[in-house]
């Protein structure tokens, strides 16, 4: 798998705390961050309805959205973000109908989009997916 159509860690954590605190319910995801026995590994959800804590396995799962998932929620919450690029080996975004001055520099577009979603999140942007 390609992991460069998801986003990090990190990111899922915060989007995850961010919906969480802002009482957001997040579609499931093609992927998710699974923790079993301490340890985070990048799955494809098995089934449906797979919740994303299971006290029987003590394992966590934080969700883990693709980079076309990104975009639905994007363009569903009438966000337009033009792409682009101004160094090299980072892919930028400029949110003009967001905030003009906003710049968001990450080494994938998964981990950009991601920032700025949660971005978005967090200024009360968005408030549902």
């Amino acid at each position: 798998m390609n992991q460069k159509h998801i986003p990090n860690l990190e990111l899922c954590q915060e989007f995850d705390t961010l919906c969480k605190e802002k009482g957001i319910v997040v579609p499931e995801t093609e992927f998710i961050w699974e923790r079993r026995m301490g340890n985070w590994s990048l799955v494809k959800r098995r089934e449906e309805g797979v919740p994303y804590f299971d006290t029987a396995d003590l394992k966590i799962y934080i969700p883990a959205p693709l980079v076309s998932e990104q975009g639905e929620w994007l363009s569903k919450n009438k966000c337009i973000i033009p792409r682009y690029s101004n160094q090299e080996n980072y892919t930028g975004w400029f949110a003009t109908k967001v905030n003009p001055t906003l710049n968001i520099l990450e080494n994938t577009e998964a981990n950009a989009r991601q920032k700025l979603i949660n971005y978005l999140i967090a200024e009360g942007i968005i408030t549902k997916l």
